[in-house]
Formats: structure tokens, C-alpha cells, sequence
């Protein structure tokens, strides 16, 4: 297989779980307001966390070059 074919089956990918991502975020907000409107509020907070944890993911690999750039910076002031 060809590099570029492997990057492009790679960001396809990343795209199908991003919308993934998206959608089980919106799924839990909606169902954490019906369980609001009911009067279980442990549910709901509990479904809007993961709904929230859900959402941060879609940026997966931003947080990851965030992080590997403060870890190259941490290392070269040490020297």
C-alpha cells in the first residue's frame, strides 16, 4: 500500500470516530436533560460528564501534540 493511500484510510478513520465522538455527546446531552426533567439529577450530571468527556476526545490529537511539545520544551530547558 502506498503512503499516500494509508494517510488518507488514516484521516478517513479519524473522521468516522470523530463523528462517533459528536454524536454520543449530543446523544447523552439529550438524554441527561429527559432525566433532569424527571427528577434524577445524579443521572443527568452523570450523563453530561460523559457526554463532556465524549466531546474533549473529538480534540484526541491536539491534546496529544500539546502535551508532546511540553514535554520537548520540559526537556531541552533542562539541558
Amino acid at each position: 500500500m502506498k503512503m499516500e493511500s494509508k494517510m488518507f484510510n488514516k484521516s478517513i478513520s479519524q473522521m468516522i470516530i470523530n463523528f462517533a465522538f459528536i454524536y454520543s455527546s449530543i446523544v447523552c446531552h439529550f438524554k441527561a436533560i429527559e432525566y433532569l426533567n424527571v427528577g434524577e439529577t445524579f443521572m443527568a450530571f452523570f450523563l453530561w460528564f460523559c457526554g463532556a468527556t465524549s466531546f474533549i476526545a473529538i480534540f484526541r490529537f491536539k491534546i496529544a501534540n500539546i502535551v508532546k511539545k511540553l514535554k520537548k520544551n520540559e526537556l531541552e530547558q533542562k539541558k
